[in-house]
């Protein structure tokens, strides 16, 4: 009966030694994946840390860019309305000495009758070219903040694209 016991101890023996030799495997191989598992996740953790200073590195460059751009356009347009006031302030000049030369040719009263058409002609081109010139002067005003404004979209444009 002896001998009954000891196969079966010797067989459970075999097979707590195959059970401990698995569990020791398994644990050395869960071990050495894990280890490696460990180091890739680092490697991933500073590849991310690496893109993430690259891409604010980015974006502040691009920002001031934009922003350069900005302050760029500010000062042209505002360079551009200085000469449009310029150039008013001219053109009202010229509209003060045309509006003067035209009272003085409706207030000479010796002239004929076939003057008092030149001078109805006179003050009809004489409006007309007060008008021609304010619209010629709004439409250039707003033409020079569109330029500028498209220039600016351009080069704004042109600072997102990755430098060469």
């Amino acid at each position: 009966m002896i001998a009954k016991y000891k196969l079966w101890l010797q067989a459970a023996g075999l097979a707590a030694l195959v059970l401990l030799g698995f569990g020791v495997g398994w644990s050395w191989q869960g071990s050495r994946w894990e280890s490696k598992y460990i180091a890739l996740g680092a490697e991933y953790a500073e590849a991310r840390a690496a893109a993430e200073r690259q891409a604010r590195s980015e974006e502040t460059r691009r920002a001031a860019a934009v922003e350069g751009i900005r302050r760029d356009a500010k000062q042209q347009i505002e360079q551009a309305q200085a000469d449009a006031d310029a150039a008013d302030a001219t053109a009202d000049s010229l509209r003060e000495q045309l509006a003067e030369r035209t009272r003085r040719a409706s207030a000479d009263t010796c002239s004929d009758a076939g003057s008092q058409t030149t001078r109805s002609t006179l003050i009809l081109y004489s409006e007309l070219l007060d008008r021609a010139d304010a619209r010629a002067g709004e439409l250039a005003a707003e033409a020079d903040r569109r330029r500028v404004a498209g220039l600016a979209c351009e080069r704004q444009y042109d600072s997102l694209r990755a430098p060469d």
